[in-house]
């Protein structure tokens, strides 16, 4: 699947989606003060699209506010979100970044998260999936970031305007089984679980004890596989955030 819905018909900076442009209107006019040439595209992933000339790599970036990011984690889609950014990048030749926007000690201050459980999500997104999450104080430091670094990569004039066509290929049944073991307990751990237990329906029967026989999981982590399969799920409350 690639990136742009659609093919550029002119040389553009940056590509905006649709999506993003519409929600956040002031980072577009930012980037259009700022002398860049700015295009309103559906992407397929993403919500900026920094292009570049021959010899240098576009760069995908997702924006995320600190209680997006918060709210990925919670209802476990942090994963599903890191893979279609990567793969999406990885089949138009782009490197792929997270821009993490606001205070992340709302994590602690206001949610009463630990702030070592989020910080190991980051570290998994940085050093397991080699997404890197660039930190951003509001909406116009992230313009003010996207602006200089479209400048870094050349004149507009230089930059592609074709788009790979890249058909996504549907997950295997393999792929979905890591995929969901991934989404459990992250990409490093996922593979060692699947090996020792082979099957998910295995580790959802297995106790804390057995999950801890596992390299590389202790009790804590154990506990935490151990509620996912055994907690009842209820509906959240009317208002309830």
């Amino acid at each position: 699947m690639p990136v742009l819905s659609e093919r550029l018909l002119a040389p553009v900076d940056i590509v905006v989606d649709t999506r993003e442009a519409s929600k956040n209107p002031d980072i577009v006019e930012m980037l259009m003060r700022s002398g860049l040439r700015v295009a309103r595209v559906a992407l397929n992933a993403g919500d900026y699209y920094l292009l570049a000339p021959e010899g240098k790599r576009p760069i995908l970036v997702e924006r995320k506010t600190v209680n997006d990011f918060l709210n990925s984690i919670r209802d476990n889609r942090v994963w599903e979100q890191a893979r279609l950014l990567k793969e999406a990048a990885e089949e138009d030749g782009a490197r792929p970044l997270i821009i993490l926007e606001g205070w992340l000690g709302v994590a602690e201050k206001k949610r009463k998260w630990r702030m070592s459980a989020v910080l190991r999500i980051l570290d998994e997104l940085i050093l397991d999936w080699g997404i890197p999450v660039l930190p951003s104080p509001n909406k116009q430091g992230t313009a003010a970031w996207l602006a200089a670094k479209a400048k870094s990569l050349g004149r507009v004039e230089e930059k592609k305007v074709v788009r790979l066509r890249v058909e996504k290929k549907p997950m295997t049944v393999k792929e979905r089984i890591l995929y969901v073991a991934e989404s459990i307990i992250g990409p490093r751990l996922a593979r060692k679980l699947l090996e020792h237990f082979k099957t998910l329906r295995a580790v959802a029967n297995a106790s804390i004890a057995e999950l801890m026989r596992v390299e590389g999981i202790g009790e804590k982590r154990a506990r935490e596989i151990y509620a996912i399969f055994n907690t009842p799920w209820e509906p959240e409350e009317k208002g309830e955030r």
